[in-house]
């Protein structure tokens, strides 16, 4: 009996320490995510996009999250099938960070001598690129979205 009660004191003493030393490490992480002063880059590219000049373009809505210092460049392109063929573009932006989430608008134009958009589903890949001192990056987010007038 004494060796069981021994057993249970001791497998309690092992999981408290583990419990202390998990909670010491993970609650670290973010404080030095935070004080190291990193590169944070988010882009989710939004639903519905609009018609412009009858296809000829698309607004298509982003929300974009940042730290970096300068501007940060997005790039949308947005892929449709029209008929038996594809419609096709890419846009770009230039926007400063707020720290925060923001939603802004990125202008697709149709590939010259290409199909124009219409409305419908399409795919819409987005990129979010800038630097802090010392370190640049970018990420990247893929959807599926609809054109409306």
């Amino acid at each position: 009996m004494r060796t069981r009660l021994r057993a249970r004191l001791a497998a309690a003493a092992v999981a408290i320490t583990a419990g202390v030393v998990l909670a010491l490490f993970a609650t670290t992480g973010p404080a030095v995510a935070f004080f190291s002063a990193g590169l944070f880059l988010d882009v989710q590219v939004q639903s519905p996009a609009h018609l412009v000049a009858r296809g000829a373009s698309v607004d298509v809505p982003v929300e974009i999250t940042c730290n970096a210092d300068g501007p940060v460049f997005v790039s949308v392109t947005v892929t449709q099938r029209v008929g038996k063929g594809i419609a096709g573009g890419t846009g770009f932006a230039e926007f400063g960070c707020t720290g925060g989430g923001q939603d802004v608008v990125v202008r697709v134009r149709a590939t010259v001598g290409g199909n124009a958009f219409i409305r419908g589903p399409a795919v819409a890949d987005g990129t979010i690129s800038g630097c802090r001192p010392n370190v640049c990056g970018s990420e990247t987010d893929s959807e599926t979205i609809r054109i409306r007038r």
